[in-house]
């Protein structure tokens, strides 16, 4: 089966698209579970988002889901500040994260507009061959 690089790249960013429109999905979702915990349990304290988030570590470390050698304390001490932030309201973090990923971004698309891919037409691979002749030499297809 034969198909476009125009196909292939459509169904490509098909795919993306998907799995774009589903973790926006998945993050409301989050939030808003999140808030719920919020306003359902006024008292959560840092500890309690600390034992969680080690628990759910340990749990995804024992199922084969981490490497043995990832730093669970490092991990769950940001992951912490960062659940914690997000329950006390501090917005200010995440703009700053997301300005920098947009930023980010944006270097990453300018760098790609500079490349250019060149891609050869169908006919060339025989038009070479022709070309060549009886001449020794392979072409590799």
């Amino acid at each position: 089966m034969q198909i476009s690089l125009d196909q292939f790249l459509g169904a490509i960013m098909s795919r993306v698209d998907n799995l774009e429109a589903t973790i926006d999905d998945l993050r409301l979702r989050t939030n808003i579970a999140m808030r719920l915990v919020k306003s359902a349990v006024p008292q959560l304290t840092k500890d309690d988002v600390e034992r969680a988030v080690s628990e759910e570590l340990e749990v995804t470390k024992e199922a084969g889901m981490m490497e043995e050698n990832d730093e669970i304390e490092a991990i769950s001490e940001k992951l912490t500040e960062s659940i914690y932030g997000w329950l006390e309201g501090d917005v200010s973090e995440l703009r700053e994260k997301m300005d920098a990923y947009r930023k980010k971004l944006q270097e990453a698309m300018e760098a790609e507009k500079s490349k250019v891919i060149d891609v050869a037409p169908a006919g060339f691979v025989n038009q070479l061959g022709q070309e060549i002749g009886n001449k020794k030499g392979k072409i590799v297809f």
